[in-house]
C-alpha cells in the first residue's frame, strides 16, 4: 500500500499546509539574506541609495527600496557617478545588485567574450527559462535565434501583405469600422490582441490567428511566464528544481491547451518533410508553407547530421510558445506606449496629420506596402523610436553577466566575482538631456534628421545612446520583424482613425526593472471617413 493510501484526509491536508509554512519561512529567509548581502562585492564600488554608510543595514535599506524606487537610485547613480565615469553598484532586490558602467565603458562591456560575460544568461535568470521554458533543449540549445536572424528577418518583406490585411481587420473588429463616432477603446488589450494575430498570422498562419480560443490561450501563456519567473526568482538556487513544477503547473497547462492547435499542423509538416526526404508521394502538390513551423523543421533537417530532438514535436511546439512571447509582449507595451505619448503630446493632431501625409504619400496611386516604402516612412519611424526611447518596456539597456570562474576586473580596476551582472542603463542615458535635448518630452520627430548627412536614424538602429534593443552583436535579434509590425499598425492607425487628445498622459508602473505601460486606461478614437 502506497505512503499516501495510509494517510488520513486529515493528515495529508496538515502535511501540505505544513510543506507551505515551510516554503514560506524559506522564502523570508532567503529574502532577509539578499537584504543584507554584499554579494561579495568590492567595498571600492560605491553603492546607491545608502547615504553615507555602506553596512549591511544600509544596504538592507537600499534594497527595499529598490523594490518600489528603482528609477530614484538609477536617477542617483547617474548624476553621482555614471557622469563622471565612475562605476556603482545598483540595489536589486529580487535577482541581486547589478553593477552599472558609465556609458564611456560600454564599447570595453560589448567587446568581452561571451565566455567571460554573457548575455544569454542574464536573459535565463530574467525569465528563469531554466524552470518556465518547458523542455530542457530550449536551453541547452536555444536554435530560435539562428531562424529569427536567418529566416524571419530574411523574409519580412514576404509578409508585408499578410500584416497589412490583419491589420486592417483587426482595427475594425477592435476600434470600429463604421466612421463618425467616438468610441472609447482599451488600448492595451485591443493592441495585445492586434500584436497577438499579426506575430501567429506569421508564425504559423490562418486560420488559427484568427481563432480566438486560441489566441486567448498564448495570451494567457504570456503572462504567466513572467508570473512564474517573478515568484522562482525569490526562492534560493538548491530549491527551485524542487518547486518549479509546482510554480509553472498552470503555465504547462496552458501549453498543452496551446499545443493541441498547433500539433497536428507540426505532426503533418513533420510528415512532408520525411516523405520528400525519402523521395515518397505527397499528399498533395502544394508548395511548402512559409512560417516559423516550416522554419524550424527546415533548420532542423540543414545540418549535416539532424538532431532528433529538434524534430521533436514537443520541442517544435515550445519553441513556438517561447517566441510567442518573446515576440507579442515587448511589442505591445511599445505600441500601447506610442499611442499613449501621441494622445498626451500638445502637438497630437498635427503628429497625426503628419504620419497621415506621409503614409499616403509612399503608398500614393495604390502602391503596395513594400518593404522599401516602409523604408520612407521615417516619420512613423521616428515616431516608435522616441516613444521606445522616453518609454522603454526595461530599464537596462546593455547587460551581462560575470561566468568567467576567476571573476573579470573592470576597466576602473575593481574585481568582480562569477555570477554579478555588470551593464549599462539604457533608462539612464535615453533620459540624459545632455544627449537628447529636453529629454523628458515626446517629440515625435526627433529622429527625421538625427542621422550621418541629416539622414533620418532608423527605429531599429541601436548605438551607445539608443539601447531599446540592447547594443552590440547580441542586439535583439527579431527587432526588425517588430518594427516592420509596428510601422504597419502604427501607419494604418494615423491613416484610419483620429485620436482624441488627453491633457495627462497615465504613468507607467515600475516592476523591478520592468516598465509597464498604462494597462487599463482608455483614449477615445474616431474612423476618419475614406
Amino acid at each position: 500500500m502506497g505512503f499516501l493510501n495510509v494517510l488520513t484526509p486529515a493528515a495529508l491536508i496538515t502535511s501540505v499546509l505544513v510543506l507551505l509554512a515551510l516554503l514560506q519561512i524559506i522564502v523570508l529567509v532567503n529574502l532577509v539574506r539578499r537584504l543584507f548581502s554584499s554579494y561579495r562585492l568590492p567595498q571600492s564600488l560605491p553603492w546607491v541609495g545608502v547615504g553615507s554608510h555602506n553596512g549591511a543595514i544600509a544596504r538592507a535599506q537600499a534594497h527595499l527600496t529598490s523594490f518600489f524606487k528603482l528609477q530614484d537610485l538609477l536617477d542617483e547613480g547617474y548624476e553621482k557617478y555614471s557622469k563622471i565615469d565612475k562605476p556603482y553598484v545598483l540595489p536589486y532586490f529580487i535577482n541581486g545588485p547589478q553593477v552599472i558602467l558609465p556609458r564611456s565603458q560600454i564599447r570595453w562591456l560589448i567587446e568581452q567574450s561571451d565566455s567571460v560575460l554573457s548575455q544569454e544568461h542574464v536573459n535565463r535568470q530574467f525569465l528563469e527559462a531554466d524552470h518556465t521554458f518547458l523542455h530542457a533543449n530550449l536551453v541547452k540549445d536555444p536554435v530560435h535565434p539562428e531562424i529569427i536572424k536567418h529566416e524571419l528577418t530574411k523574409q519580412i518583406g514576404s509578409f508585408t501583405d499578410d500584416i497589412v490585411d490583419e491589420v486592417n481587420s483587426c482595427l475594425e473588429d477592435y476600434w470600429g469600422a463604421e466612421s463618425g463616432n467616438w468610441q472609447e477603446v482599451k488600448v492595451y488589450d485591443t493592441m495585445l490582441d492586434l500584436i497577438a494575430r499579426l506575430s501567429t498570422r506569421v508564425f504559423i498562419g490562418q486560420p488559427l490567428c484568427n481563432d480566438p480560443d486560441f489566441l486567448k490561450t498564448c495570451r494567457i501563456f504570456n503572462r504567466n511566464v513572467a508570473l512564474s519567473a517573478a515568484a522562482l526568482s525569490t526562492l534560493p538556487k538548491f530549491m527551485k528544481p524542487v518547486f518549479a513544477p509546482l510554480v509553472t503547473c498552470y503555465d504547462y497547462f496552458q501549453y498543452q491547451k496551446c499545443s493541441r492547435y498547433i500539433m497536428p499542423t507540426i505532426k503533418e509538416r513533420l510528415a512532408r518533410a520525411q516523405a520528400s526526404a525519402e523521395k515518397l508521394p505527397l499528399f498533395d502538390d502544394k508548395p511548402a508553407p512559409n512560417d516559423y513551423i516550416q522554419w524550424a523543421i527546415s533548420h532542423a533537417l540543414s545540418k549535416p547530421v539532424p538532431n532528433p530532438a529538434e524534430l521533436d514535436p514537443r520541442v517544435i511546439a515550445c519553441r513556438f510558445s517561447v517566441l510567442c512571447f518573446a515576440a507579442i509582449q515587448s511589442s505591445v507595451i511599445t505600441l500601447t506606449n506610442c499611442l499613449f505619448d501621441i494622445a498626451a503630446s500638445p502637438h497630437c493632431s498635427s503628429v497625426l496629420a503628419a504620419l497621415r501625409d506621409e503614409v499616403l504619400r509612399e503608398t500614393e496611386g495604390g502602391a503596395s506596402w513594400s518593404k522599401s516604402a516602409l523604408a520612407r516612412m521615417t516619420h512613423v519611424d521616428s515616431c516608435l523610436r522616441e516613444s521606445l526611447r522616453l518609454n522603454g518596456f526595461i530599464e537596462r539597456g546593455v547587460m551581462k553577466m560575470v561566468i568567467a570562474p576567476e571573476g573579470v576586473v573592470l576597466p576602473d580596476g575593481s574585481h568582480v566575482p562569477a555570477g554579478t551582472k555588470v551593464g549599462v542603463s539604457g533608462y539612464s542615458v535615453h533620459h540624459d538631456s545632455e544627449i537628447y535635448g529636453d529629454a523628458m518630452s515626446f517629440d515625435a520627430f526627433r529622429f527625421v534628421g538625427a542621422g550621418k548627412g541629416g539622414k533620418p536614424l532608423a527605429f531599429v538602429t541601436t548605438s551607445e545612446s539608443f539601447m531599446g534593443f540592447s547594443y552590440g552583436s547580441h542586439a535583439c535579434p527579431g527587432r526588425f520583424f517588430a518594427a516592420n509590425q509596428l510601422k504597419i499598425a502604427l501607419a494604418h492607425i494615423a491613416l484610419n482613425y483620429e485620436i482624441e487628445p488627453v491633457v495627462k498622459r497615465p504613468i507607467n508602473r515600475w516592476f523591478f526593472g520592468h516598465i509597464a505601460p498604462p494597462l487599463h486606461e482608455m483614449l477615445r478614437v474616431k474612423r476618419r471617413k475614406s
